[in-house]
């Protein structure tokens, strides 16, 4: 076998180098943060028809459909990318391990966590109850033909994903008053805001995407305004070229309070 020499392994080196160059180069990302204004529609409030002597001793339950954070930043906005119809969306090699990571639901102080929960196709979701005995709950997801009630202080696992192209209410038979949403993705490049009503996107493919922009009291974001650009008028979706290497930041995306007003 003939020996490598200095100047051949420099240059595997260096065809090393500009491919992972190249790869890293593919990639971008995006951020923004949702803001209301205006002023907020104020949660209704929960009647405790179902264990008022646990549901009710815990931090308060109250409606999750509009939740505003310190500065009116908008919670539970969500962010992401439309595959072409057709046409899969190339996975940066980062997120495969995050494949194999199961994704947690849980049921607790009788109320969802998180209240949106995000799943890639294949990624497992563990559904949990941490309530005590005798407090059981009934997760119920229609679109993915899931009914299973889940003791106290147990689990189930469902791998059987499927993507849809917008979220799918999650909810809880014997509590009515809980609710949730799941997002289920043939692909891992969506988010939603936190409680600074911030988003970002991490590592997807560089170039013009459509994203589309989403909040459960309303559904579509429409007409919404950011930095360079702003959503449409009829689904709320809009296209946004991330730049290789680089994070596209659309500022202060501002969300009118009358958007927040259940239908």
């Amino acid at each position: 076998m003939q020996k490598m020499t200095p100047i051949l392994i420099a240059g595997l080196l260096t065809l090393l180098l500009i491919s992972a160059s190249s790869r890293a180069a593919g990639w971008g990302s995006l951020k923004g943060r949702f803001v209301v204004d205006g002023t907020p529609p104020k949660a209704p409030s929960v009647s405790i028809t179902k264990d008022p002597e646990y549901c009710g001793k815990h931090k308060p339950v109250v409606d999750e459909t509009v939740v505003v954070g310190n500065g009116n930043a908008l919670v539970n906005a969500i962010v992401y990318l439309r595959a072409p119809f057709g046409k899969k969306v190339e996975i940066n090699p980062e997120y495969d391990a995050k494949l194999k990571q199961p994704v947690v639901l849980d049921n607790h102080f009788c109320m969802f966590y998180p209240h949106i929960v995000l799943l890639r196709v294949g990624q497992p979701l563990t559904i949990k109850n941490s309530d005590p005995p005798p407090i059981g709950h009934n997760t119920k997801i229609d679109l993915f033909s899931f009914n299973q009630t889940i003791g106290s202080n147990s689990e189930v696992q469902l791998i059987d994903s499927k993507d849809f192209v917008l979220p799918v209410p999650v909810s809880c038979s014997i509590h009515p008053w809980m609710q949730a949403h799941l997002l289920s993705l043939n692909h891992p490049y969506m988010a939603a805001s936190g409680a600074d009503g911030t988003f970002e996107i991490k590592d997807m493919p560089a170039g013009t995407n459509e994203f589309q922009f989403w909040h459960e009291a309303r559904g579509y974001m429409k007409d919404l305004k950011f930095k360079g650009g702003m959503t449409d008028a009829l689904h709320g979706r809009a296209k946004l070229k991330i730049a290789a290497g680089q994070t596209l930041d659309l500022g202060d995306i501002k969300v009118p309070a009358k958007m927040l007003t259940p239908k």
